[in-house]
């Protein structure tokens, strides 16, 4: 006895209604998986190796030596800084004969030794100095700035340990916008800040480079929101121009590259903007470069930070002729 007419229809009804699920499943699975892996070249991007993070330098990179002893005879401390989370890196402190201290943060993905040209102008002043390894190091992904946070906030509190109440961050890229957004958490970390390089929101410079700003909008979204998800935060709030509003009585010098295509002059225009104080200021090297402003003009750099420094850093009134 054959199957009722209703019987086969819905036989053969089922696989053409399953198939259309079936594709847009695996269309779900595909796109997902895409955004997944450019999430992930994100994460782990090429300039985690080197030691020199994510700076773009144009110009002749002075060879300082690996350590402060050889880069300018400086007597050094190795540290160990670790955050909440239990994420430890490597620092050097360098002592200093003024009663103040400066916080240098390197780049993502950056070494202390990228920071010793900056050490080696700021001892002779005579500066106490901490220098710090990107937490990226340890994480082996880039923290774009904002999962670099606790190393920082642990970095202020031994320095304060040591009993410097006064102190300066001096940080480039990424280095820059984290010591913006730990003191827009926490108004008395620091007394100054020389924010190099950095960048205005971490979601409006990644869309503007070039591998990501060619593809399709909802699927860069998608990106986004994965990588918002693996830092813990949006790529949209992690913010330093809004972190700028809330910086106290910290007086703050941007420095931007005018030609720099990753962060440009505009990024620094809104931090200041934000800021909209008297004691902050901009200075604008003439480099294509990124974070390369000391390399392009060391002479021009260095007065501009030490000026800086002995007007805004309470304690290094007296730094030392330049």
């Amino acid at each position: 006895m054959s199957p009722p007419k209703e019987v086969l229809k819905n036989k053969f009804l089922r696989p053409a209604a399953v198939i259309p699920l079936l594709l847009f499943g695996i269309g779900v699975v595909l796109w997902l998986g895409a955004a997944s892996f450019v999430t992930y070249r994100i994460l782990h991007p090429p300039f985690l190796n080197g030691g020199y993070g994510d700076t773009i330098i144009t110009s002749a990179k002075e060879q300082l030596g690996v350590d402060p002893k050889s880069c300018c005879d400086a007597a050094f401390e190795d540290l160990r800084i670790s955050d909440d989370a239990g994420v430890s890196v490597d620092a050097w402190f360098v002592p200093g004969t003024l009663p103040s201290a400066v916080l240098l943060i390197p780049s993502s993905g950056a070494s202390k030794r990228a920071m010793l040209p900056y050490l080696k102008f700021l001892h002779a002043a005579g500066l106490a100095v901490m220098l710090i390894d990107n937490s990226d190091f340890a994480r082996d992904r880039a923290g774009w700035g904002w999962n670099e946070r606790g190393i920082v906030r642990s970095a202020v509190q031994t320095l304060r340990q040591r009993g410097y109440a006064n102190l300066a961050a001096l940080g480039v890229s990424e280095g820059a916008a984290t010591a913006l957004m730990v003191q827009g958490e926490n108004p008395d970390s620091f007394k100054a800040i020389i924010a190099d390089s950095p960048f205005a929101s971490l979601g409006a410079m990644l869309r503007r480079n070039p591998s990501l700003a060619g593809l399709n909008p909802a699927f860069l979204q998608t990106v986004m929101w994965e990588l918002g998800r693996a830092l813990g935060r949006s790529v949209d709030e992690i913010s330093p121009a809004g972190s700028a509003s809330k910086l106290g009585n910290c007086a703050l010098l941007v420095i931007q590259n005018a030609k720099d295509s990753v962060t440009p002059e505009s990024d620094g225009g809104k931090i200041l903007a934000m800021r909209a104080n008297p004691s902050s200021s901009i200075y604008l090297s003439p480099s294509e470069g990124h974070g390369d402003a000391i390399y392009f003009d060391p002479q021009a750099y260095q007065k501009t930070v030490l000026d800086f420094l002995a007007h805004s850093l309470p304690g290094a009134e007296a730094i030392a002729p330049h």
